[in-house]
């Protein structure tokens, strides 16, 4: 960490929590500036505005900013979902150039990251309870010359509160009008000033309340929600059981035939829930008589082209429902800082940071493995056969599945700063040593089906439970008809589900230590003013150790992602220095001109050493107007989890390049699918697994450029500011995996059969099945992202109180990634994750005691279409017809409304959140959704009242 990002104060009085922080030591340098003033574009977030918009979540906060509101970011809304980070994380990530390139620092130190499972990189903002935070400060543009790895995107530099006298007392809760998801804290701090120092102790308890999918009709309904292309009439099914469109949860409680019939075939013997007016014939005609049956107690549904088959299918189920959509979470926080002057030149300092996260996540996974006709226990076996088919056939069975896990964090910061007195032209030089250390200790538990006893109770052994199939679990066999009903239905027996079903207990720790010398101060005067100069050396260690159960080491999972074990560790040491050079002043058009240099020579184990530098100007032309502009470097060593990750398996969500090839219109594609001697009518009938491991050895560091231009105005004849920066980013050698599809597709796409990329997966010879696909991490070509920031603050004194009204806009006009050199660029701006304009609006009036405050979080159109071969219309076998689908959200606000009153040493804050009660956008099937609802920006829990009374002694 630079010397220029420390906070030097010591222990002069506090200033009152709620007073705004106009003038503040900014990140990146320790010159006093505002936002707009600032060489680099910066934005303040204080606690103040915070409490005001009635935020309390750290990563809630942060993840509204301009800066992030844009990106795709990691929380607790995305159950179910394999995250870097593991479940429940909360990060941030600027520019949408991921979490992994957005260094977070805790009082300008670097924090180490927690988390659970192999992917353990980003630092997860559920160690940070806002109750401790004074204010963030956001440096948005790149800045690995001053700190080191990962300030690829920006700097996220949280401050704390310090030298507090006295007693406080803070309970908050906020409390949906549709009930579920509340959110309640409670969080004390006490603290002494003393003549030497001062001593601050803070205990925070958070807890999120989980919303159900079921608890929101626009989360528990996956509607199709699809247009006729023609008459833009809604054409979704009618469920004759509702009354309402069909839900297309997941189908479930029903069988596949895996040749010759399509659909799916449903439990009915007696036709006792035929819908109104009774099953079309597409339903029965493979019942039989009760002479002759075939398979007399089954009925078909979901028929691709035959739409009467669909409205009755079975595509809901309790296990679904009870599904989360937010998961719960609990965090408990003790944070301790304080500060000794040992003399009046030295003192001494510290921090202390302990976290319980305690989190869980409930939600389904699928059994849905072949059985072969040849297996005893297929009980449709034998009336597949006889009407034509194999006997083989696929059971849809849907199952609860339910994840914890409980991360311990802990953070110690020991340090010594001072001045240095009477030492030549080190003369009142400012000097910080310091030592840290911190650690991740988590431990997670999850449900999982056992791959091996569903093999050996599906094959075609002619066996019911081969019990040479179980390798891994052990144990004795059990046979198991998965095509009886209440198995079907998810209603297993203890007996069948102790077989089938496992629970076990994985462990991650992650630690760090660092140890940081630095020097500032001034080396020499110029005529515009004295030269600033910095300079620094640290080390760093960081270790991961990932040791997931014993059936995931050995990917005994059926259809959910396991890993071997991750370990492995790096370490770095970085000189630095840093120079703020004033060029000119007091000139026509320059009031002032400065200028800053900063450079890092880095050099780690893992891969080798690197080189940063900046360069910033600064130029006042007068006292209202301001330029400002930067051109650095920066660069991100892989993450641990990047080099050692083991083997983690997940499944590939795509389709087949070679499906059908036959009926394509790309002659590459024909050829080359031909040459691997797959049939032109092949449709695959498996999944196949994705393996994703470290590349150690091999992975290079990211580089990156980056450049701002920005123009601050602040006249003198108005209260305003308003500063306009223009950014644009540069990532080359960005380590990400290539993507399954990606693979796929630049096999059998290319100019040349085979390539490279052909030897990255495996095709079954016989069914011509693609097995698995070795998805590494790698570097990949390049990512540029550019836009454009404003912000803008305006103030005005009335005789009956005072007006601020604050806004933070960020327009992106590019966001594209390039994954081969000479490739087709993938452009991601404006998608329906990543819209391409987000801002924040915070109207506030100050009478008195009384505060108002009105926010406006804003959320632009944002678009999918493009992305989709055909663009939004389809034809459909569902509806047998063509089909429009809502790929896209609509400009979204949500407004805020908060009053407070303050008494002598009380506060009473009440308001209302979303106070329209705005719903997220509606999308169509196949979007990125929970319910119709689109996800992960927009608010799931709906209009809510919050308050806040704030106690102090």
């Amino acid at each position: 960490m630079s010397a220029l990002a420390q906070d030097t104060t010591s222990t002069a009085k506090a200033p009152p929590a709620d007073t705004e922080v106009e003038t503040l030591v900014v990140t990146g340098s320790r010159i006093k500036r505002t936002e707009y003033t600032s060489a680099s574009p910066i934005q303040v977030i204080t606690s103040e505005q915070s409490t005001l918009q009635g935020l309390v979540d750290t990563g809630d906060i942060l993840q509204k900013s301009s800066a992030a509101s844009g990106s795709f970011q990691s929380n607790n809304l995305l159950t179910g979902y394999v995250i870097t980070g593991g479940e429940n994380i909360s990060s941030v990530s600027l520019r949408g150039l991921g979490a992994n390139r957005t260094l977070v620092l805790l009082n300008g130190r670097r924090l180490a990251p927690a988390g659970q499972g192999g992917t353990v990189g980003p630092v997860d903002l559920n160690v940070l309870p806002s109750s401790i935070i004074d204010r963030t400060e956001i440096l948005k543009d790149g800045a690995s010359s001053i700190y080191g790895s990962d300030a690829v995107a920006g700097v996220v530099n949280i401050m704390t509160k310090k030298d507090f006298d006295g007693v406080e007392l803070n309970v908050y809760g906020s409390v949906p009008t549709r009930g579920e998801g509340e959110t309640y804290r409670i969080s004390g701090t006490a603290g002494k000033v003393f003549d030497k120092g001062y001593i601050n102790l803070t205990a925070d308890y958070n807890e999120q309340k989980a919303l159900k999918v079921k608890d929101r009709k626009y989360t528990s309904c996956a509607e199709d929600y699809r247009f006729d292309a023609v008459t833009g009439d809604r054409v979704d099914f009618i469920d004759p059981k509702t009354g309402h469109y069909k839900c297309y949860n997941a189908v479930n409680n029903a069988w596949q035939a895996a040749d010759v019939f399509g659909g799916i075939f449903q439990y009915d013997p007696t036709l006792a829930n035929a819908p109104p007016g009774g099953y079309p014939a597409a339903a029965l005609g493979l019942r039989g008589t009760p002479a002759n049956p075939i398979l007399i107690d089954w009925v078909r549904a979901a028929r691709g082209g035959q739409p009467a088959t669909y409205p009755y299918a079975n595509y809901d189920n309790a296990a679904y429902q009870n599904s989360d959509a937010i998961s719960p979470i609990k965090r408990g926080t003790i944070y301790l800082t304080g500060s000794y002057d040992i003399t009046p030149n030295v003192e001494a300092y510290t921090e202390l940071l302990l976290n319980r996260r305690k989190s869980s996540g409930a939600s389904i996974m699928y059994l849905f493995e072949t059985v072969s006709g040849d297996n005893p226990a297929n009980s449709v076996a034998t009336g597949l056969q006889t009407a034509g088919a194999s006997g083989d056939a696929i059971p849809l069975i849907l199952l609860p599945h339910f994840q914890r896990e409980t991360i311990d964090y802990g953070r110690i910061v020991g340090g010594l700063r001072g001045t240095i007195n009477g030492a030549g032209f080190l003369n009142n030089w400012d000097w910080d040593v310091y030592g840290q250390y911190g650690k991740s200790d988590a431990k997670y538990t999850s449900d999982f089906i056992y791959q091996d006893r569903v093999y050996a109770t599906t094959g075609g052994s002619g066996l019911a439970c081969d019990p040479s199939e179980i390798t891994v679990s052990g144990g004795s066999c059990m046979t198991i008809d998965y095509f009886n009903p209440a198995v079907l239905a998810g209603n297993l027996t203890p007996a069948q589900r102790a077989f089938l079903i496992g629970q076990e207990t994985g462990t991650t720790k992650y630690t760090q230590y660092s140890f940081e010398g630095s020097i500032s101060g001034d080396l020499f005067t110029l005529p515009a003013g004295p030269v600033g100069a910095a300079f620094g050396a640290t080390y760093r260690k960081d270790k991961l150790d990932d040791t997931p159960g014993y059936n995931a080491q050995n990917a005994n999972y059926w259809g959910y992602s396991t890993a071997g074990r991750t370990k492995g560790s790096d370490d770095v040491k970085e000189v630095y220095g840093e120079l703020a050079v004033p060029v000119f002043k007091d000139l026509p058009m320059v009031e002032k001109l400065d200028l800053s240099l900063s450079g890092r020579y880095t050099d780690y184990k893992s891969y080798g050493s690197d080189e940063t530098y900046k360069v910033g100007l600064n130029w006042q032309l007068s006292s209202a107007f301001r330029i400002r502009s930067s051109y650095g470097t920066s660069f991100r060593a892989p993450a641990l989890y990047e080099l050692y990750l083991a083997d983690q398996t997940s499944f590939f969500n795509g389709i087949d390049p070679c499906r059908r090839w036959g009926e394509s219109t790309n002659t590459k594609l024909q050829t080359n699918c031909a040459a691997a001697g797959i049939p032109d009518d092949y449709v695959e009938s498996s999944t196949p697994q994705v393996s994703t491991g470290g590349g150690a050895g091999r992975l290079k560091a990211e580089t990156s450029k980056a450049t701002t231009f920005g123009v601050i105005w602040t006249p003198s004849f108005i209260d305003l500011s308003l500063a306009l920066d223009y950014f644009e980013i540069e990532v080359n050698n960005e380590v990400a995996n290539f993507g399954a599809g990606n693979i796929l597709n630049a096999c059998y796409g290319g100019n040349n059969y085979p390539n490279d990329f052909c030897t990255l997966f495996n095709r079954d010879p016989v069914s011509h099945d693609v097995t698995i696909i070795n998805d590494n991490y790698l570097n990949v070509a390049s990512q540029k992202n550019r836009g454009l920031d404003f912000n803008s603050r305006y103030q005005h004194e009335f005789t009956v109180g005072k007006l601020t009204i604050d806004g933070q806009f960020t327009w992106q006009f590019e966001d594209v990634t390039n994954l081969l050199e000479g490739g087709e660029p993938d452009d991601h701006n404006g998608e329906t994750t990543e819209p391409d304009f987000t801002g924040v609006i915070n109207t506030r009036f100050d009478h008195d005691d009384w505060t108002v405050n009105w926010a406006v979080d804003m959320y632009g159109k944002a678009s999918d279409t493009e992305l989709i071969d055909g663009g939004d219309i389809h034809s459909s076998t569902r509806y047998n017809k063509s089909l429009y689908s809502k790929q896209y959200t609509e400009f979204t606000a949500y407004h805020s409304l908060t009053v407070r009153k303050k008494f002598d040493n009380l506060s009473i804050q009440a308001g209302v959140l979303n106070l329209f009660d705005e719903l997220p956008p509606a999308q169509s099937a196949g979007q990125f959704r929970v319910g119709v609802s689109a996800l992960n920006a927009y608010d799931l829990r709906g209009r809510r009242f919050v308050f806040e009374i704030n106690k102090r002694w």
